[in-house]
């Protein structure tokens, strides 16, 4: 991720006294129901990122990070990397005033190239990955905050399918929506700052099209396989491009603690497949893809 101003992330504002910033996170993240041996359902995630202000509202950034989970294959590491991700962030103020509200509309934009340097992204021979987001946000009252946010992600893989009798076609575009309300309650500066948060996410992926052929040939077939009449299997293939609908919530509460430079935050997730066993099914609740997530965040 880079500069979206989500309030788990660090406010990677331009400090005052210099045009570069660095912030570096762990985050550990488990089921909220977890199975006998719990090692399975848990994991870390480390991340570190540098930021240069060529102007007050645009940054560029860089952002590296480490997968830790506690049960590993023989002989291999527990430690992975995640992939690579070079952008840019620029925001504006709009003040809404025109318009008769005394209100600023805030836009937030921020453009990523992502390199493939995880092992997932590795096996499934993903070349890169673009990811295009806005968030637009407003304080309709004083310390609640609402908007909404738009991303629009592009995946360019070597093959349309992984390999292997079990390959699924790849995800080629991803386009989602996230509406989301923040409130601050007042506490005396000298105890920090809590924001409590809450998002509904919800998106669709668009899959590469099969490069299956249409029927194949009898000559071509595995020995011992049954052709129809006419010597090929019709209709053996597909040239259809899946589209999946996902949805998923947050629920986070943020504490930045009355000393610079860090926060932590707590968040429960859910995300999944709208569709489920062929009909939409939702589930606020499950007990394999519903997670909580402890954060802390420290920036320089």
């Amino acid at each position: 991720m880079g500069q979206d101003q989500d309030p788990r992330e660090a406010a990677l504002t331009r400090p005052k006294d210099r045009p570069w910033r660095i912030s570096a996170d762990a985050q550990y993240r488990s089921l909220l129901v977890t199975d006998e041996d719990p090692a399975n359902d848990r994991y870390m995630l480390y991340h570190a990122q540098g930021s240069y202000y060529p102007l007050r509202w645009l940054s560029v950034f860089a952002r590296f990070g480490l997968n830790q989970r506690f049960v590993s294959v023989q002989g291999e590491s527990g430690f992975r990397l995640e992939d690579t991700t070079l952008g840019a962030a620029a925001e504006k103020k709009v003040d809404l005033q025109p318009l008769g509200w005394a209100r600023t509309l805030t836009l937030a934009h921020a453009l990523r190239l992502i390199l493939p340097t995880s092992f997932t992204s590795q096996e499934q021979d993903l070349y890169f990955a673009l990811d295009g987001s806005t968030r637009a946000s407003v304080e309709p009252i004083e310390d609640l905050v609402t908007g909404l946010r738009g991303r629009l992600h592009y995946r360019f893989h070597e093959y349309a399918e992984q390999a292997g009798p079990g390959g699924a076609t790849l995800p080629r575009f991803v386009v989602e929506l996230t509406p989301f309300v923040e409130y601050s309650p007042p506490i005396p500066k000298q105890w920090g700052a809590v924001t409590v948060g809450a998002d509904l996410h919800g998106d669709e992926t668009i899959d590469y099209p099969s490069r299956d052929p249409g029927s194949i040939p009898a000559d071509q077939l595995p020995p011992g396989t049954l052709s129809t009449a006419n010597g090929s299997i019709a209709e053996s293939g597909s040239s259809d491009s899946y589209v999946t609908p996902h949805y998923g919530y947050d629920l986070y509460v943020v504490y930045t603690p009355p000393i610079p430079h860090v926060s932590f935050s707590l968040s429960l997730e859910q995300a999944g497949n709208v569709v489920r066993y062929g009909e939409p099914r939702l589930y606020f609740l499950h007990r394999d893809q519903t997670e909580i997530a402890l954060r802390v965040v420290g920036t320089y």
